[in-house]
């Protein structure tokens, strides 16, 4: 590396202002640092278009910190600076399946995510008669919570099923619109 080029790595460093002097020392720290972290791992990321026949798929690897929580089934994810995280995406490691479920708005200098382990291959038949495989997370059924539903089309009903997230695609609004269908129609 010549001199000049020397020059321009520590001027690029410093920044035009306070803010972008901060923002370059931040950056440098977490490439320099994150990589030695014990919680550091290369994982393969299955994006949205991509959660499902995921055997004929080839994935994304992108490389992550994965932080251990007390809750078995739910960790917190963080990305190298400049790189995100794909909120719905579907993350393959420890030879399990994992579902990113919810992701800071915040990726100023690294994309921060949770990500829960999804329990159930789910599997159906498509229109084209095509099987259809897709990893997911499924709740019990028999914890209903109570949840004020007052500007919701489940407004009568005391108790609602939560239904969860399947690869990124929410099934709530579905079922609820089908069950207001069918008691509209039931009370006209």
């Amino acid at each position: 590396m010549s001199v000049w080029d020397l020059y321009q790595q520590r001027t690029n460093v410093r920044g035009d202002t306070k803010r972008m002097t901060q923002y370059n020392r931040e950056v440098r720290t977490l490439r320099n640092k994150l990589p030695d972290n014990l919680s550091y791992q290369t994982v393969d990321i299955y994006d949205i278009a991509h959660g499902y026949n995921i055997c004929d798929r080839e994935p994304l690897q992108q490389e992550l910190a994965i932080i251990n929580s007390d809750n078995l089934n739910e960790k917190m994810i963080y990305s190298m600076p400049e790189q995100d995280i794909v909120h719905g995406g579907l993350v393959h490691w420890m030879d399990n399946y994992w579902l990113i479920t919810e992701r800071d708005a915040n990726t100023n200098i690294y994309a921060r995510a949770k990500m829960v382990q999804c329990n159930h291959l789910l599997r159906w038949v498509s229109d084209e008669d095509e099987i259809i495989e897709q990893w997911c997370i499924v709740e019990d059924g028999t914890k209903l919570k109570h949840i004020n539903m007052c500007n919701s089309l489940v407004y009568r009903k005391r108790y609602a099923k939560r239904i969860p997230l399947i690869a990124g695609n929410p099934l709530e609004l579905h079922s609820l619109q089908r069950g207001f269908e069918i008691e509209m129609g039931a009370t006209a």
